[in-house]
């Protein structure tokens, strides 16, 4: 009998322990099988009718360990949950480390998978694919999965699953690592586009049931020859060309077979309107960096991808609820009115603020805030939130 890594982890995966003593046989066999297909390859056309299936986007939250508070006893967030698509999590928070007692994480953990559960909620998860700190080899597709599969299975081994990953700037991790002290870096996006097939081979081996986005911080790559946010660098576009990037990442995932869902824009409001310093540009409202975000969007349903959208405010999750709520608006506002359909809203703050979620009829919470989008975005949902 074939003993594939699919097998293995539908025995196991209730047991972290032995997990992590698999992990490197579940390597081995996906290794093993690379040469192969990662499963039926999908075409554009079969993309677009996915993305495009339901008539109305869907509207997502993501706000970090916050979500937490949507179990409490007291929490009002009645339209939101009846309109809510999707939770979106970073994949630490399954991981379990110093800082948590192994009992702490594993509830912590428990209460997750009940939230999604009892308001039948779809579940993405953030993270790197390809990470900063993995060996800057032939290996560092493998190292990365090895290491995100460790965190996400104890989400699956108290009852949760995942049905999307948001791969947040493989390429940029790769080719422009952070905090790395011995200078080992990708040199081209063909080297570094191929640990990313690598990293996915083994994480649909893993789980063949999942989707995948590409997600990328758009400000900091300049698009078709033009200038990134900030205009640093010999060619003033930060980490490359995003254009090419994305191109080259299509191509090599067609060639191994493995399936792209979507892409994702992480671009704040304070940079889709030019309001924010740049290091390098006198004038950023000179450059239409809202247009820059529409033609990608174009550039997506070209490609038969879903596009979402995270939608929110640099400085208002800096400074307050109240700046947060109100910029996200005008962020939502503005993309709406240059004819931008996202299949996906992602009302998303990694910042101190929003610091209030419930319930959704207070000023400026994040459901409240939630509220707000799906009222504006969706033709269906009708409420009392302030325009």
């Amino acid at each position: 009998m074939k003993l594939t890594a699919r097998s293995v982890i539908r025995a196991n995966h209730s047991n972290s322990a032995a997990w992590m003593m698999l992990l490197p046989l579940i390597l081995t066999c996906a290794a093993q099988s690379s040469g192969q297909s990662a499963g039926p390859s999908v075409t554009s056309e079969e993309n677009q009718a996915s993305a495009t299936a339901s008539a109305q986007p869907e509207v997502w939250l993501c706000a970090g360990d916050r979500i937490a508070d949507l179990l409490r006893p007291d929490a009002q967030w009645p339209l939101v949950r009846e309109h809510l698509t999707g939770i979106k999590f970073y994949v630490g928070q399954f991981s379990k480390n110093r800082r948590r007692t192994e009992q702490l994480a594993t509830e912590k953990l428990r209460q997750y998978a009940r939230l999604v559960r009892a308001h039948d909620l779809q579940v993405a998860v953030e993270l790197g694919g390809c990470l900063d700190f993995s060996p800057m080899d032939d290996t560092s597709g493998q190292w990365s999965a090895q290491h995100e599969l460790a965190a996400l299975e104890n989400f699956y081994a108290v009852g949760g699953r995942v049905d999307f990953l948001d791969i947040d700037g493989p390429i940029r991790r790769l080719m422009h690592p952070k905090n790395r002290k011995d200078g080992k870096r990708f040199e081209s996006i063909e080297q570094a586009a191929d640990e990313l097939v690598d990293a996915l081979r083994i994480h649909h081996e893993v789980h063949p049931e999942t989707r995948y986005w590409l997600l990328t911080n758009f400000p900091n790559w300049g698009w078709r020859g033009d200038v990134s946010y900030h205009a640093r660098g010999p060619h003033r576009q930060d980490y490359g060309d995003y254009d090419q990037v994305v191109q080259i990442v299509l191509g090599k995932l067609k060639a191994a077979g493995i399936s792209l869902d979507g892409v994702t824009v992480d671009n704040p409001y304070e940079y889709l309107t030019g309001t924010h310093h740049s290091v390098n540009l006198p004038d950023p409202t000179s450059i239409d960096w809202l247009g820059r975000v529409r033609s990608y969007e174009d550039f997506a349903r070209e490609n038969g991808l879903a596009f979402n959208l995270i939608v929110n405010s640099q400085q208002g999750g800096k400074e307050s609820d109240a700046r947060f709520y109100r910029e996200t608006l005008q962020m939502v506002d503005a993309y709406l009115g240059a004819g931008g359909k996202p299949t996906r809203w992602f009302v998303q703050s990694w910042y101190p603020y929003p610091k209030q979620m419930t319930p959704e009829s207070a000023p400026h919470s994040m459901t409240a805030l939630v509220s707000a989008v799906l009222q504006r975005v969706r033709s269906d949902v009708q409420g009392s939130a302030p325009r």
